[in-house]
């Protein structure tokens, strides 16, 4: 009976996750994606293969907003940077992945201590490393048909936007083609900057505590882009 609940409780665990991620997406596909090439599409499966080997989830945790500025804000539609905050969330449990926000405002009313808030009209661009068994048929075929690359043993990224409707009911929806470019420069980025963040003298590194990094300045060459990186911190 007990070894039965616990492999119940393993496949309830790998289907929905736990801790602050939101679990597998449903219905989105970089395929479908107006403006984005299968060339770049492995371009960001390489980029996120190559992320995840840094295991940022070791060090950083849920609780610890990083600030990281991609280019300059001209480089983007809006004239800003899209998303600017981001945090990692698996490290305690539950899906590996990044969550992104348009403000740190945005950031913090979300991030909760052991889920993520159900705060209404909140995007979230989000890459969520997900098992093949959970992966919907449409990037089943998508990774199978270009020879995509894997991030780890059975596990591939999904790239997608989450938000919470005014009842509270959870949506996605495909990432436009510029938020995947950002996507891609984020994780270039991103697999180097966290390496290099060195504690400072009166940081403290524990969970739910604020830690303090010395400051840098990094320039990151991603092909697509040019990556600017200043002052990445983890954020109070």
């Amino acid at each position: 009976m007990d070894i039965h609940l616990k492999n119940l409780f393993t496949r309830f665990q790998d289907q929905f996750g736990s801790g602050p991620g939101l679990g597998p997406s449903s219905g989105t596909c970089l395929l479908n994606i107006e403006g984005i090439s299968p060339a770049f599409i492995r371009s960001v499966f390489s980029a996120s293969a190559a992320f995840y080997r840094t295991d940022p989830w070791k060090r950083l945790w849920p609780s610890h907003l990083f600030a990281i500025r991609i280019g300059k804000d001209s480089d983007w539609s809006l004239k800003k940077q899209l998303y600017p905050i981001a945090h990692f969330v698996g490290g305690e449990g539950g899906d590996l992945g990044i969550h992104m926000f348009k403000s740190e405002l945005d950031a913090q009313k979300t991030t909760g201590l052991r889920e993520t808030n159900r705060v209404p009209n909140v995007e979230i661009l989000r890459v969520v490393f997900t098992p093949q068994s959970l992966i919907f048929p449409s990037n089943k075929r998508m990774i199978h048909s270009l020879s995509l690359e894997s991030s780890a043993v059975d596990q591939y990224p999904i790239v997608d936007v989450a938000r919470f409707s005014s009842g509270g009911e959870l949506r996605f929806r495909n990432p436009t083609s510029e938020e995947v470019r950002y996507v891609y420069a984020f994780l270039k980025a991103i697999a180097l900057v966290h390496l290099l963040l060195q504690v400072g003298n009166n940081g403290l590194q524990r969970r739910g505590r604020l830690v303090s990094f010395e400051p840098f300045i990094e320039t990151v060459d991603a092909q697509e882009t040019s990556i600017s990186s200043q002052g990445a911190r983890v954020l109070p």
